[in-house]
């Protein structure tokens, strides 16, 4: 104490100086710049614990460090502010203007039904850094805020802290949890200091499992929709948010089935491919000419036929479908590039002029391959990497199975050019058979 007392020093009105004896304000804190000690201000776990012990509203202006956060924070006189820590690297600050942009349109993901408990339901934001500043954010459950139906709490967010370089993207993961007690709309909305959106997902009623309504897909081959070396498509397909009574692309139906068909297409007659599949989707393989004529004849019955060609693989299938020649060897660059027909700017945004990756080795057919009746989506010079062909353009052609599973597929949010270009083209042959 008596130390203390040598190091303080009261004036006569009252200004507090500690280290000097000419105090430059109500509290003047000194020491010799040699120094190393510091500030050490009160902790807490959060701002929302502190109290003003005279039993009034906390005070405006008190500050503290916040140790979930690590940051230091201060009461506004309403609320408590975000953490006071420099918003970016170099001149400026990435978060003065509008550099910095947030996309949370269908950021919900799971399966929400009424009086059913969540199950790895999750909210996904996308921040991107458009401006010359690395922006370094951080992030708390409370950034998101669900209303509409009651039952539903933000249970925790991943990553908590991240330092955006320019030109990055950052997708940041809410985890929702409880149970939603009625049937209806679900807003999400989202605010972390200068940014925010919202979005909304429905919640249904109660599915009967075992009345379901499910389109039936039918795969044969490996490298195939449905198969297993396609599990962030499949996942996407079978996401509500995505497909389905609720979804974006809305149908009468309430998921996918995928049922392995490698093994009996060659037995199967054409009406019972049409009475047990809505979808053919062939992948990596040589079929023989039998059974790509079926497949063409399961088209003109009405049937969907989704087809991956690769390096050398698929003439059998391009012949059965008007085509002339071999499907022979393609090039992985450049980049298949959509053109402007409408179905590349579908329901699920546009992806018109966007590039589109394979995997590996794929096919290649010219485009004056094609049979007359052809509409081809995206080329890669002279080369049709996608194109309609068949009765009503009810066969769709890609040059690589690797399309399906290239890196910008993943998840189950539709969210990258590739993903939104892909399900275009789902979603347009879904229509054609009215589903």
């Amino acid at each position: 104490m008596s130390i203390f007392l040598l190091l303080t020093f009261i004036s006569s009105n009252c200004q507090v100086g500690i280290g000097t004896t000419t105090p430059r304000g109500i509290l003047d804190l000194n020491s010799p710049i040699e120094s190393n000690l510091g500030l050490v201000l009160p902790a807490n776990l959060s701002p929302t614990n502190i109290v003003n012990p005279q039993g009034d509203t906390v005070a405006e202006g008190t500050m503290i460090y916040d140790s979930t956060d690590k940051c230091v924070k201060y009461f506004n006189g309403t609320s408590w502010s975000e953490c006071l820590e420099e918003n970016s690297t170099g001149s400026g600050s990435a978060l003065d203007d509008s550099s910095v942009v947030v996309e949370c349109s269908g950021g919900f993901s799971g399966n929400f039904i009424k009086e059913t408990a969540l199950s790895e339901a999750t909210y996904q934001v996308t921040i991107t850094n458009n401006s010359f500043y690395t922006a370094k954010l951080n992030f708390q459950p409370n950034d998101l805020e669900v209303s509409g139906v009651s039952g539903i709490e933000v249970s925790s967010v991943s990553p908590t802290t991240i330092n955006l370089e320019p030109e990055a993207s950052q997708i940041i993961t809410y985890s929702l949890s409880g149970t939603p007690q009625e049937h209806g709309d679900l807003t999400a909305t989202w605010n972390n200091r200068i940014l925010s959106c919202t979005s909304t997902v429905n919640i249904g009623e109660v599915v009967n499992e075992s009345v379901k309504k499910l389109v039936r897909v039918a795969y044969y081959a490996r490298f195939s929709i449905g198969s297993i070396q396609f599990p962030a498509f499949n996942s996407q397909l079978n996401n509500p948010v995505n497909y389905g009574r609720t979804g974006t692309h809305k149908g009468d139906f309430d998921g996918f089935s995928f049922t392995d068909i490698t093994s009996t297409l060659s037995n199967l007659t054409v009406d019972q491919l049409i009475n047990s599949y809505d979808i053919i989707s062939i992948g990596y393989s040589h079929l023989s000419i039998n059974d790509a004529a079926k497949v063409k004849q399961y088209v003109d019955a009405g049937g969907i036929a989704i087809i991956k060609l690769d390096n050398n693989m698929g003439t059998s299938l391009l012949n059965a479908f008007g085509g002339t020649g071999s499907v022979t060897s393609g090039r992985a660059t450049p980049a298949t590039l959509t053109n402007s027909h409408e179905i590349n700017n579908g329901i699920f945004g546009n992806a018109t002029n966007v590039q589109l990756f394979g995997f590996a080795s794929s096919g290649r057919v010219l485009t004056s391959q094609l049979a007359d009746d052809s509409e081809v989506l995206g080329t890669q010079g002279n080369v049709a990497q996608v194109f309609l062909t068949g009765q009503d353009n009810r066969a769709i052609f890609f040059w690589d199975e690797g399309v399906f599973r290239n890196s910008r597929v993943s998840g189950n949010i539709i969210n990258t050019p590739q993903e939104i270009a892909l399900h275009n083209y789902i979603s347009y042959m879904l229509r054609k058979k009215v589903l």
